[in-house]
C-alpha cells in the first residue's frame, strides 16, 4: 500500500467520507495493485454520488482488471450515459473508446 493509500484511508476512518476521498484512495490502490480493495471504495463512490462519470468509468476500469467484462462494460454504459446527462463529452468518449476495445477483444 502506498504512503498515499494510506492517508486516505485514515481520512476514511476518522469518518470523513466522500466520494471524491474514495475515488482517490481506489485509484491509489489500483496503481499499487490492489484492485479487489479499489474495487469496494469504487462501489462506495458511485453510490454515494451517481452521477460521478470518473468514478464509473474507473469502476469499469477496475472491473476490467478483475476479469469481470459484464461488469465493466455495464459500469461503462452507465457512466457513458451519465457523462452525457452532465454534458461531460470527454469522459463519455474516453469511456465509449473503452466499450469499442472491449467489444474487439472479446469479439462482441
Amino acid at each position: 500500500m502506498t504512503e498515499l493509500s494510506s492517508r486516505l484511508e485514515a481520512e476514511l476512518e476518522r469518518g470523513r467520507d466522500s466520494s471524491l476521498l474514495r475515488f482517490t484512495l481506489a485509484r491509489s490502490l489500483m496503481a499499487s495493485g490492489a484492485a479487489e480493495k479499489a474495487l469496494v471504495h469504487l462501489d462506495a463512490a458511485v453510490e454515494m454520488s451517481p452521477t460521478y462519470s470518473a468514478a464509473w468509468g474507473q469502476l469499469g476500469k477496475c472491473k476490467e482488471l478483475l476479469g469481470d467484462t459484464e461488469g465493466a462494460v455495464a459500469a461503462w454504459l452507465t457512466g457513458s450515459r451519465t457523462s452525457l446527462d452532465n454534458g461531460d463529452i470527454q469522459a463519455h468518449r474516453q469511456m465509449e473508446v473503452w466499450l469499442r476495445r472491449m467489444k474487439a477483444r472479446t469479439g462482441e
